[in-house]
């Protein structure tokens, strides 16, 4: 609907700025660059003023707002200039078509500039809690008398060079919580081995022999991420789990403030990062777009929160009745209810080994996200049908105005191939997409088990 919108706003844009051109050329006598410079500048402020309360419905800054405004503009004209010169020139199109496959990049650049860039939302940045209206409805227990079984659940993927260091941190974190009274004796960490290459294994083996926090869960392969946590969280026991990484670039301070919350009566306890200073500019853009763009196709989801967090019992028990095999449990949590709050923490560098999550498997788990919670980009295709039979609509009516009344016809011309490629990749784009909607269903379908635990150690 935005994208209809916003296509609305451009044929009003059109047309107020024709007629703003005609009425001062013919009523005001106005020469003709003053005039298309008048009608062109009351178009944009009555495409802003549309754009901004009724297509994006933005509350930002308008002075702000309508300066990216330009910009985007700017930019969107360049590249409908550059695409009519390329096609003219390469091409050898005239100057109708070359203008017509010019409005492609002109739209798509306006409204990807205007939805994220000239009308962004101010809150959209932020995780949207609220804990004003939460803190009446739970609980406040008394912390200095509340004692948790806590389990960690750390899952593990070639994790040798680092893994001591972990177990040295977390056991020290256990006593400490201990001593002031915060957990039981019988909390523990659970270390969960993902068909590791090195010795990760043996290390948790040797470790829990004399460790007696340290328990060991291998699974029989390698199955990812998502699916060794999802297996620690539904194997432990404790009446509290929390989750985190084996790279110790969570702070694993925020844990007693975790069970702070938790003892207040929170079941769900999010720790969020306070920045992204430690991320390389590209890492940062595409995180935040990545959940701009998750916000907008309506999925639930903790803004910079990855899988460090603290679960009670009954939210476990919950998450046991989900029984998806494509497994993004960021998306998944949210959905479950419960109260919750959220922690905010630094986030550090990598203490040692290498990062577990190649682009590759980065951009894999975005597009998990996507697809396993949202159904708008099968409601894009809809919208994406209707825009390339409209284009086609007018491109037919102008073969049918250039072979009627014009003497530029010719036979064979470069434009009855264009549109047959066009349409060809729009129908290759669609086909894929549901195509992989269609590969999530015959996985589901099949029911396999999400992971198999080939052996334990400690007393689990």
């Amino acid at each position: 609907m935005t994208l209809i919108r916003y296509l609305l706003v451009g044929v009003i844009n059109t047309l107020v700025g024709l007629g703003t051109i005609y009425l001062a050329m013919y009523f005001l006598q106005m020469g003709v660059a003053s005039s298309n410079a008048f009608g062109y500048s009351i178009g944009i402020m009555v495409s802003f003023a549309l754009n901004k309360k009724w297509t994006f419905k933005s509350q930002d800054h308008p002075v702000y707002s309508f300066l990216r405004y330009l910009l985007v503009l700017l930019v969107a004209y360049v590249a409908n200039l550059e695409t009519v010169l390329f096609a003219n020139s390469h091409f050898e199109l005239n100057a109708y078509l070359s203008q017509a496959l010019g409005i492609i990049p002109y739209t798509a650049i306006g409204f990807v500039g205007s939805r994220y860039f000239a009308f962004r939302e101010r809150r959209g940045m932020q995780p949207i809690l609220d804990q004003a209206n939460q803190s009446s409805t739970v609980k406040k227990a008394s912390l200095a008398t509340r004692m948790t079984e806590l389990s960690i659940v750390v899952p593990c993927y070639n994790e040798e060079a680092v893994l001591p260091e972990t177990v040295q941190r977390l056991t020290e974190l256990l006593q400490y919580l201990i001593n002031k009274g915060k957990v039981t004796l019988d909390s523990c960490v659970y270390y969960v081995d993902d068909g590791s290459r090195d010795r990760t294994w043996n290390l948790i083996e040797t470790l829990s022999k004399t460790n007696s926090f340290v328990r060991g869960i291998k699974l029989s392969r390698n199955l990812g991420h998502q699916n060794a946590l999802l297996a620690g969280l539904l194997t432990v026991k404790g009446e509290a789990v929390i989750s985190v990484d084996a790279d110790l670039q969570d702070d694993l301070a925020a844990i007693e403030e975790m069970l702070d919350d938790y003892a207040a009566g929170y079941d769900i306890v999010y720790g969020v990062r306070s920045s992204r200073k430690t991320d390389t500019f590209f890492k940062n853009f595409t995180a935040i777009a990545y959940y701009r763009l998750l916000g907008i196709m309506g999925v639930e989801i903790i803004y910079n929160h990855a899988d460090y967090r603290l679960m009670s019992r009954r939210v476990i028990d919950a998450l046991r009745e989900f029984g998806e095999v494509n497994l993004f449990l960021r998306g998944i949590i949210p959905q479950l209810g419960f109260s919750h709050t959220i922690v905010y923490y630094e986030r550090a560098d990598r203490f040692a080994g290498e990062s577990k999550y190649p682009l590759k498997k980065m951009l894999s788990l975005a597009w998990q996200g996507i697809t396993s919670f949202s159904n708008v980009p099968l409601k894009f295709i809809t919208g994406l049908g209707l825009l390339v039979s409209l284009i086609s609509f007018a491109v037919t009516i102008w073969a049918i105005w250039i072979k009627l009344f014009t003497e530029l016809a010719i036979p064979g011309w470069a434009s009855t191939v264009l549109p047959i490629y066009f349409l060809g990749g729009i129908q290759l784009l669609c086909l894929g997409i549901i195509g992989e909607y269609l590969a999530k269903i015959y996985m589901e379908t099949k029911r396999r088990p999400r992971y198999i635990l080939e052996k334990t150690t400690g007393n689990l």
